[in-house]
């Protein structure tokens, strides 16, 4: 009842908002989406939020070939946006925006996603607040109806961060980055937020969404990491970095071809494969490596029909190196009861619009590879037989209505 009531505060505060924030120089806008949503997967998978947030098809053992029919309205979201009085000569904006897919995994609960002060002039913009971490390109991104947004093959999170960019043809991106919903794959009972440290973020952007956008850049995390071993008995700092490049090119107005790539040690705050493990002949830690691709073609037939297909690929290198001990499972082996190799997938989809109502339709075939860490074969990951492999289609049906 008290988390209810909680809720209903909530909810009556944002649609308050609109009408009872507006001051001299301050205006309040309310938006979101109300979305229900059905699909069918031929077997069981690696999932989020009772099944709606897919990312793995689970391996072939005793009750994973089972199929599953769901339903949700879990999706559903709203938010308010304040553009306030200026800030020594910069425009000032505030935005909440939440959901009911919950945080932690507390399905139906009304969850924060974004809450951030925004800050801007003419050549620069400062964000503080939670927020899509930069590695997550918010203008060259997937377009899938469902809310993964081609997660694992794109890095998927939001984070607290302060983030500095700059505005033009070419635009920088600075950022300094904490962790709090998704978190770090780390070693025993350490975490990032114990090494003292935020992950930083540099990043290039050049190019317009009209014609044609391209981007690098760079991430580094650090993760403190404590257990029985001797080296980190009384924790260890470990660093990752993460490398990023992505295009998009707007043939026309109604078609574009999307890419991008990381390959990064670790990244499982990012909702991607990867682990770290640790070598008792030189008592060290070491982070696995993974790379990440996909691209999508997307484009609109005429006002009220629009089309695209995404593919992604991604692969856990391992470790290389030899005789490593506790190590560990990848981020998602807990959740699929064996450790992804690899994996990837093939998703068209199609929508039909009439003013703010759509219909999706979305198929999603992913296919994933399961091994183990060969600790003879410098850590890497060696696949399983073939019966390993898990391949689940899920049919997605699902109504949107926006405001």
């Amino acid at each position: 009842i008290t988390i209810m009531k909680k809720q209903i505060m909530a909810l009556l505060a944002l649609a308050v908002a609109q009408v009872g924030l507006a001051q001299e120089e301050t205006s309040a806008t309310l938006y979101g989406y109300a979305k229900g949503e059905f699909a069918f997967d031929s077997r069981q998978v690696v999932a989020a939020r009772e099944g709606n947030f897919i990312d793995l098809a689970s391996p072939n053992a005793t009750g994973n070939n089972v199929a599953n029919f769901n339903g949700w309205g879990i999706e559903s979201r709203l938010g308010v946006k304040v553009a306030g009085p200026d800030f020594f000569g910069m425009k000032s904006e505030a935005l909440i925006e939440g959901h009911f897919f919950g945080n932690n995994g507390q399905t139906n609960n009304f969850g924060l996603r974004h809450a951030y002060v925004k800050l801007s002039s003419d050549r620069v913009e400062w964000l503080v607040g939670q927020y899509w971490h930069p590695m997550f390109v918010t203008n060259v991104s997937p377009g899938t109806y469902n809310f993964n947004a081609g997660s694992p093959f794109q890095p998927f999170n939001r984070s607290p961060q302060i983030r500095f960019s700059t505005k033009g043809n070419a635009r920088l991106t600075l950022a300094a980055i904490t962790e709090r919903d998704f978190k770090s794959f780390v070693y025993g009972e350490g975490s990032a937020a114990k090494s003292g440290l935020p992950a930083f973020h540099a990043q290039l952007q050049f190019g317009s969404d009209e014609k044609f956008v391209g981007g690098f850049g760079a991430n580094v995390k650090f993760t403190r990491n404590e257990g029985a071993a001797a080296k980190v008995a009384h924790g260890k700092t470990l660093a990752a970095f993460d490398f990023l490049a992505y295009a998009k090119v707007q043939f026309t107005e109604n078609f574009a071809w999307k890419i991008y790539g990381n390959y990064g040690q670790n990244p499982s705050e990012l909702l991607q494969l990867g682990s770290l493990a640790y070598n008792p002949v030189n008592d060290d830690l070491k982070n696995s490596t993974t790379l990440s691709l996909w691209t999508e073609f997307a484009g609109k037939g005429s006002e009220s029909f629009e089309w695209g297909i995404f593919g992604g690929y991604s692969q856990d290198f391992g470790f290389n190196i030899n005789n490593f001990a506790h190590s560990t499972a990848n981020a998602y082996a807990s959740l699929a009861g064996g450790n992804p190799v690899s994996t990837w997938r093939v998703s068209p989809r199609m929508g039909w619009k009439s003013g703010n109502t759509k219909l999706g339709l979305e198929f999603d075939y992913t296919s994933t590879t399961y091994g183990y860490y060969d600790s003879v074969n410098k850590g890497k990951l060696k696949k399983l037989p073939k019966d390993a492999t898990g391949d689940n289609l899920r049919v997605s049906l699902s109504l949107t209505q926006t405001f």
